[in-house]
């Protein structure tokens, strides 16, 4: 440098020293000389000088290039450059490679719709120009992709500046991620506190019913943002349900939902078991029992039960048509609201049934004051027909006891004539004995009925006469059977004596027992076929054992179970394999004038089978146990099943035999 220096000196003093030449000077051109060689030296010094201050500045723009990439690089805060024309990154620090999980080689090659989500590539470059504009900006919640797919909310404060000789946006950011979720979540509990309070302000308000939960409905769809959801409401005891509410839901899908049952898919099982369902995918969820559901693009579901006093009332679900997790706070707030509307419904329900009762009940009262005119004028025909009742009663005991005692005089005279006749019947032909025969034969028959008759009317007057005398009972049962048996024979019936225990003593009148008993018999021939069987049976009960057949016999008689017990009872029973007796016969065959069937077909013959007396051979047997303290029923199977009469009558206790003689 000091040599062109030199030489530049020569170029320019050369035209003077030649003019100094010219003017005759050596010492001219001398002096010129020196002078340029100091000049030289002066700038060769400057020279070296401003080298020495280039090199110093060189150190300090490396210290502070050092010093920049320190504080970039090891910032606290994630750091980035940004291309304002782009909008492209141009470098980002240490931080903000670990937070984004990109080398700062890969953010230069990054699309800005990889890093920024959705609408936040867009905010992204608002923000850009805005730095543009005003020189600086800030976004307190942008969203970035990392590199593995998850995002993070970034704060972003940035200003306009120079990396080098380049114009960027340069800023920093820091991950708010836990702040967005606190507010969101906080932000949501409002806006639940908020349902909650709206919901128990009608509740308080008594709004209707059908209007409360259809507001319910809309505000729950709302506040969890979904597509739509339903209100089933359980009916008849929890066997059926309805959908009383519903939103979002097409028309096809609905008539398909009110088939629903308790127990049946997601909805049912909430119904049946009282507890919450959840799916995440209604697409694959085999617990979907509506397929429609799934092709009209349900995935998200909940549902809840409506719950009063640990019952459930009803189900309300809601549903998304995409994909979307309703986590626990929807859960939980679901809950809230089908524990709040839960008691609404049963307090609904109880008034439905409160106003239907009292329909029902002014209706009963109509009915029952209707009931009451219609009592009181049946009461008073009662009235009158039991008058008129009492009156043929009272004729019909007057007209039993006038002609039986009328009778008897004439059937007397009848029978003696006939008698009288019988002495002589040699010297009548064949038709006069046959015509004195048949006089004999009605007379008998006509004495029978009288006697009857007679004794009919005594034992309603009570005037019946009974001995008190102590007997064994088996002898007499053995007279029965042995009286009874040329008629069994002729009728080709067997007729037997059962095992009767010895010493059944019997206090009473053996005469009237030995009528009642025999009537039974009598009966009993009459409706058994030929070739069948009758058996006569006696044992002995204990006052025990006829308590337990209280409940059974009770019907038989109004009496017979209300007085004190005997020690013990002689049980008799006459079987027969006869015609039997139809349900509810059992009790009518002891009513007086009760034979059944046509008038023409009654006689009082006591061998023919199938002849009806007049109807009141087992009252008259019914009548004479009775008086002697004991109690006459029947038994069948049913028709043609045979039947059994049987009677309990009070035996003596060794200590009392004989005592009333």
């Amino acid at each position: 440098m000091l040599l062109a220096i030199a030489g530049a000196a020569t170029v320019i003093s050369a035209p003077l020293a030649g003019a100094a030449l010219l003017g005759g000077g050596t010492a001219l051109l001398a002096a010129t000389v020196w002078r340029g060689q100091r000049h030289a030296a002066r700038l060769a010094q400057h020279l070296a000088t401003e080298e020495a201050a280039g090199r110093d500045l060189e150190q300090k723009l490396a210290d502070a290039n050092r010093r920049y990439e320190q504080i970039l690089h090891h910032a606290s805060d994630a750091m980035f450059f940004v291309d304002p024309h782009d909008g492209n990154l141009i470098e980002v620090n240490h931080r903000a490679e670990e937070m984004l999980g990109y080398t700062c080689g890969e953010v230069r090659h990054l699309s800005l719709g990889v890093l920024f989500p959705g609408r936040h590539r867009r905010r992204f470059l608002k923000l850009v120009r805005r730095i543009l504009r005003d020189g600086e900006g800030k976004e307190p919640e942008l969203q970035f992709r990392r590199k593995d797919g998850s995002l993070l909310y970034g704060a972003v404060q940035a200003r306009l500046g120079w990396l080098g000789e380049q114009r960027v946006v340069h800023g920093s950011f820091h991950d708010v991620t836990p702040n967005v979720h606190l507010t969101s979540e906080l932000r949501r509990y409002n806006q639940q506190l908020e349902l909650l309070n709206e919901i128990a302000r009608r509740l308080a308000k008594g709004q209707e019913i059908s209007s409360l939960l259809s507001t319910v409905l809309d505000q729950v769809i709302g506040n969890l943002n979904v597509a739509g959801g339903g209100i089933f409401l359980l009916r008849h005891q929890g066997r059926e349900m309805k959908l009383a509410y519903h939103r979002g839901i097409p028309p096809e899908l609905v008539a398909v939902l009110e088939r629903l049952r308790p127990g049946e898919g997601l909805i049912g099982g909430v119904a049946a078991s009282g507890r919450p369902r959840m799916s995440v995918d209604m697409q694959k969820d085999r617990r979907c029992a509506v397929p429609a559901a799934g092709r009209d693009g349900w995935r998200a579901f909940l549902a809840v039960p409506l719950v009063a006093e640990e019952t459930c009332l009803g189900v309300m679900f809601v549903f998304e048509r995409s994909y979307r997790v309703l986590n626990r706070n929807d859960l939980r707030l679901l809950q809230v609201v089908g524990q709040q509307v839960g008691p609404l419904v049963k307090n609904a329900e109880l008034f439905d049934e409160l106003q239907w009762q009292n329909r029902l009940n002014q209706a009963s009262l109509r009915e029952l004051e209707r009931s009451r005119t219609a009592l009181r004028e049946n009461l008073q025909q009662l009235e009158q027909h039991n008058r008129m009742l009492q009156s043929l009663e009272q004729m019909k005991s007057t007209f039993l006891a006038l002609a039986s005692h009328e009778l008897r005089t004439p059937l007397t005279v009848i029978w003696s004539g006939a008698e009288l006749l019988q002495t002589a019947a040699d010297n009548l032909d064949e038709a006069g004995r046959c015509a004195l025969e048949a006089i004999l034969h009605g007379s008998r028959r006509l004495r029978d009925l009288v006697d009857d008759l007679l004794e009919a009317a005594r034992m309603e007057a009570n005037s019946v006469y009974l001995a008190h005398e102590d007997f064994d009972a088996r002898p007499l049962f053995e007279t029965l059977v042995s009286d009874f048996q040329p008629i069994c024979t002729q009728r080709r019936l067997t007729c037997s004596l059962g095992d009767v225990p010895a010493q059944m003593i019997v206090r009473g009148d053996a005469h009237h027992l030995r009528r009642a008993l025999g009537r039974l018999l009598e009966n009993a021939v009459k409706f058994t076929p030929e070739g069948g069987w009758i058996r006569l049976d006696a044992t002995q009960r204990s006052a025990g054992e006829i308590e337990v057949m209280a409940e059974r016999l009770s019907r038989f008689s109004t009496t017979f179970f209300t007085v004190p017990r005997a020690a013990s009872y002689l049980h008799i029973c006459i079987h027969d394999s006869g015609i039997g007796l139809a349900p509810g016969e059992e009790e009518r065959i002891f009513d007086k004038f009760y034979a059944g069937g046509d008038i023409a077909s009654h006689s009082t013959s006591r061998d023919r089978f199938g002849g009806k007396g007049v109807g009141i051979g087992l009252t008259l047997a019914r009548g004479l146990i009775v008086a002697h303290d004991g109690i006459l029923w029947a038994e069948s199977a049913g028709p043609s099943l045979g039947s059994s009469f049987c009677m309990l009558l009070p035996l003596q206790t060794p200590g009392t035999i004989g005592g009333n003689g």
